[in-house]
């Protein structure tokens, strides 16, 4: 049956994805966690449903997560429903830099007055730095975005207003260990889907994990290749692409809380979407789902060699063979390019392909990315 349905009360239900939704959990040391589901829709089959915010109430209560850009204002009023004034929230912790987790920000940090803590790499790659920005529309845009697969027409209807707000917050950091938050609170570096991820583990009880494990879907690693882009803005020792970006970095992260599910097998974990989905809540088992996330990676590896066995092909040729065709629809065609080059990058890793200079890969006859990915290291 899972953890969920003991310690959740509804407080405001949502609708079928959970949008709108509030909880309230209540954690056997009677710590209060609030649940928050913001919209965050933006069409086509690629939908992780409405993410999920969270206000733990511990002595000084914070706030993880403020949506996406629009609903700041929207998350507070929600938080008031609850009977908690916006400003007794102390900090807000951004559990990465994409716009569905940090867009409300400006709007939350001006009502409360509430300090952001995110992880040091957020703060550097929040900024502008048009010295070291390619050129183009993107010399515009904060160092976050330079790697974004999104057109120029939706980057500059949908995020050119978030990017300039959230652009001024000041930033105290949270680094790996952190107990600031709490003494039974400690933070997590999770790299691999962003460069900045992190997680709270609250006690032996619960686990806040942004997108980096998520029920049902899998949340898309970064690419390796964006580590080149932003390596000047980077505080001091973070120098290796792999243990901060790309697949190999996720994986690392997955193996990471592999080690936290073996200590700690009954933690409840609250991810940053589908926590109730179609009517239902999804309770996650964190051994499990590591594993397997980790077997989905290494099985997908595996249909890119295999779709390679046909010749060399381009990234927008694998995806287009790989996936149904009703994930291509719109913008899905460029987040499944992406999923395909960062799965590509690790066969290059692995010396199971190689990338010509037309930017088309082809399989060299080995097979030895599953004893690469064997032998990472939890982060």
């Amino acid at each position: 049956m899972g953890i969920l349905p003991e310690i959740v009360k509804i407080l405001r239900a949502g609708d079928a994805r959970g949008n709108g939704m509030t909880v309230r959990l209540v954690l056997p040391s009677g710590l209060r966690i609030f649940g928050f589901a913001t919209r965050n829709y933006y069409g086509g089959e690629w939908d992780y449903g409405p993410t999920w915010n969270y206000l733990v109430c511990g002595d000084k209560p914070f706030l993880v997560d403020t949506g996406r850009f629009g609903m700041g204002t929207r998350l507070l009023d929600m938080v008031e429903e609850v009977g908690i004034s916006p400003r007794d929230i102390s900090s807000v912790v951004v559990s990465h830099g994409h716009e569905d987790h940090d867009g409300g920000l400006h709007d939350v940090i001006r009502t409360t007055g509430a300090t952001v803590r995110a992880h040091p790499i957020y703060e550097r790659l929040l900024r502008c730095s048009p010295e070291h920005a390619p050129s183009g529309f993107k010399s515009d845009f904060p160092a976050s975005c330079w790697h974004c697969f999104m057109p120029e027409s939706f980057a500059t209807e949908h995020c050119l207003d978030y990017q300039r707000q959230r652009s001024t917050a000041r930033v105290e950091h949270l680094g790996e260990g952190d107990d600031s938050l709490g003494s039974s609170i400690s933070v997590h570096h999770l790299p691999g889907h962003t460069p900045d991820s992190v997680a709270l583990l609250i006690g032996d009880e619960a686990l806040l994990v942004g997108d980096v494990v998520l029920p049902g879907i899998t949340p898309f690693p970064s690419r390796e290749t964006f580590f080149d882009q932003v390596r000047p803005l980077l505080p001091r020792g973070y120098d290796r692409a792999d243990l901060l970006y790309g697949l190999r970095a996720y994986l690392r992260s997955l193996k990471k809380l592999g080690v936290v599910a073996d200590s700690l097998p009954n933690l409840l974990v609250l991810p940053g979407h589908r926590l109730h989905f179609e009517y239902r809540w999804h309770d996650i088992d964190l051994g499990q789902r590591v594993a397997e996330l980790i077997g989905h990676h290494v099985q997908r590896c595996a249909d890119v060699l295999s779709i390679l066995e046909d010749g060399p092909m381009t990234a927008r040729e694998i995806a287009s063979r790989h996936f149904e065709t009703r994930l291509l629809d719109g913008f899905g065609i460029l987040m499944a390019d992406h999923e395909i080059l960062s799965h590509c990058e690790l066969l290059v890793a692995s010396g199971d392909v190689v990338q010509s200079a037309d930017d088309s890969f082809e399989a060299t006859g080995t097979e030895t990315f599953a004893a690469l990915i064997e032998q990472l290291e939890a982060a």
